[in-house]
């Protein structure tokens, strides 16, 4: 890469970038943040442009690349779902969404990206998807920081509070104390 992803000012900076990366982990994994922080960063006006669409297309297949040889990359396949649903190519993004939870269904860092990426486009979300999300749901609500964050959404986001209720109420009654001492506690901070 010519410029750190940091200093690109548009997508004409990247592209000639082809993305690519090396045998190791590390390697995949700065490649997919990359992709990652630049797909979610394009607004829908901007999607329009080819060039735009290039390097979303071209993080796309280096996220295919990876889950090609390594399936079992839950983040990738996170990486792969944003650039689909970026690309309006909703089955694949559903595929990716749900093989990103499947591949990784405890790893929180990746579940929280996984969550707000469900709920930026949730009309794209097949049934199977949602499942998922729950699960990723049932996850976050039962992390100390995880709680956290679902309280946040809770609070300034309507659409979201009925599913989150939902899931809330099949956990243990201690689970879901903590969960309404945590949503009092957003609200008198915000």
């Amino acid at each position: 890469m010519t410029k750190p992803i940091k200093e690109v000012v548009s997508a004409d900076d990247l592209a000639g970038e082809d993305f690519v990366f090396g045998l190791s982990s590390y390697s995949k994994l700065t490649v997919m943040s990359d992709c990652f922080r630049l797909v979610l960063s394009y607004g829908d006006i901007d999607m329009v442009d080819e060039t735009v669409r290039g390097v979303v297309s071209r993080c796309a297949d280096r996220a295919a690349d990876i889950v090609e040889t390594t399936p079992t990359d839950s983040f990738a396949w996170l990486v792969r779902a944003a650039a689909s649903v970026r690309l309006a190519a909703n089955e694949d993004f559903n595929i990716a969404l749900q093989n990103s939870q499947l591949t990784g269904p405890n790893e929180q860092w990746i579940a929280r990206f996984r969550v707000n990426l469900a709920e930026n486009y949730f009309s794209a979300l097949n049934p199977r998807s949602l499942k998922s999300e729950e699960a990723d749901l049932r996850l976050l609500v039962s992390s100390e920081k995880g709680i956290k964050l679902i309280a946040k959404r809770y609070i300034s986001n309507p659409d979201f509070r009925a599913r989150i209720t939902a899931v809330v109420e099949t956990m243990p009654p201690r689970r879901q104390a903590v969960f309404l001492k945590v949503v009092k506690q957003a609200m008198n901070k915000g």
